[in-house]
């Protein structure tokens, strides 16, 4: 009891809280100028600046308090003004030639003498401290509710079947740096086509006559919204390393573990509200321990009829009954499961998961899985097709 207190009384640190909101505002305060120095609106900066320093304040400060939200809002506020009227700064010391710190200083006199439009000045600041408070509102409602949370209820016993035996269970985590080759490969893949796409769209620009390779740099970029099609089922096969795979009674069960961890009774974890959804490797020793007991109880009383399938726990430890696999590639397995009314419905694998094989007889995953270097390939073709149709349009047109 004594050491739960403790680390009660020290999952708040306002010192290193105060760091991580001030960094947090730093990063908002960059993406404001640079965005602004594109002539873009900056509001949508707001939201960084906000979600920045209330992040920042959890991160390092362990949890977000209403003590962290008030001084959160103070350095958001402070910040986002600052960051506005640096932003100007840098275009006035652009036209007058000056130096960043004259102009910053400058700025208010500026506007005062209706040299820089007061009505411009404000309008965007207002705009600015909209989309600051949207982003604002709900990472603080969150971050209050976590931390309001009620302590994780005792460990569960060890669950028992219908018949009386223990539910006894293998459990294989995911390990997503295994699957890292093929994100990195489907992530690539949607950029070939974007990278020539706005080098060409510059280049036209840059132009007198910028309507073949304008039409040229439009057909490379709608390259990369075509391999979207391609890569998005890679990148949700990696996501999908996430779960935790358990072989429990000859059926393969697959956990969504912050599904699991949001209900009440089956909580193990605190973890909820961090950066980093919950995944088994970022879990301590005793969290795992209450893991395995909270889905070993779930599963006896999923196996012994007393939850009906289509609840929400049944979704968090969802049972994959009658496994089929139908095919299997160097990055995963395909195949069916039974679901009700005799229904088979498709589920997807990843080979991230050491020593485990979906059914007796097939090898298990026993190393990472290797990059899908095809889709480079198919993605420069691609750029490369629709980059010479869009530069022949253009000299047509």
């Amino acid at each position: 009891m004594e050491l739960e207190a403790d680390k009660k009384q020290r999952r708040e640190n306002v010192v290193a809280g105060v760091v991580g909101a001030f960094l947090g505002t730093l990063v908002g305060v960059l993406c404001t100028v640079i965005i602004g120095q594109l002539g873009y609106v900056t509001s949508v900066s707001g939201l960084i600046m906000a979600v920045g320093a209330l992040k920042g304040y959890e991160l390092l400060g362990g949890t977000l308090s209403k003590k962290g939200a008030v001084i959160s809002c103070v350095f958001i506020l402070i910040m986002t003004y600052l960051a506005h009227r640096l932003t100007l700064a840098f275009a006035v010391a652009s036209a007058l030639s000056i130096g960043v710190f004259d102009s910053f200083q400058l700025v208010p006199a500026l506007v005062s003498q209706g040299i820089l439009e007061a009505r411009a000045y404000w309008g965007d600041l207002a705009m600015l401290y909209l989309f600051t408070l949207l982003g604002a509102v709900p990472t603080i409602i969150g971050g209050l509710r976590a931390s309001s949370l009620p302590d994780l209820p005792p460990a569960p016993a060890s669950a028992t079947l219908q018949d009386g035996s223990r539910a006894d269970a293998a459990f294989y985590p995911g390990q997503v740096a295994w699957m890292r080759p093929l994100r990195l490969t489907a992530a690539l893949s949607m950029l070939v086509g974007l990278v020539p796409g706005i080098g060409l769209l510059f280049y036209s620009i840059a132009n007198g006559d910028p309507m073949a390779f304008t039409m040229a740099a439009l057909g490379c970029i709608l390259s990369s919204f075509v391999m979207m099609c391609f890569a998005l089922p890679q990148v949700q096969l990696c996501y999908s390393a996430m779960a935790l795979m358990v072989r429990s009674g000859g059926v393969v069960w697959k956990v969504t573990l912050p599904m699991l961890n949001g209900a009440d009774t089956y909580r193990f974890s605190k973890k909820a509200v961090t950066l980093r959804t919950i995944r088994w490797e970022i879990l301590d020793a005793e969290e795992q321990e209450r893991a395995k007991a909270s889905i070993q109880r779930a599963i006896a009383l999923l196996s012994s009829g007393q939850v009906m399938p289509g609840s929400a726990l049944s979704m968090a430890v969802q049972p994959l009954t009658d496994l089929a696999i139908d095919k299997e590639t160097a990055w995963g397995w395909k195949g069916t499961y039974s679901v009700s009314n005799g229904r088979r419905k498709k589920v997807s694998i990843p080979k991230a998961y050491p020593n485990f094989a979906p059914v007796q007889g097939m090898e298990p995953a026993l190393e990472p899985v290797p990059a899908r270097w095809i889709l480079l390939g198919l993605a420069a073709a691609l750029a490369l097709i629709l980059g010479l149709i869009g530069f022949s349009f253009g000299l047509v047109l």
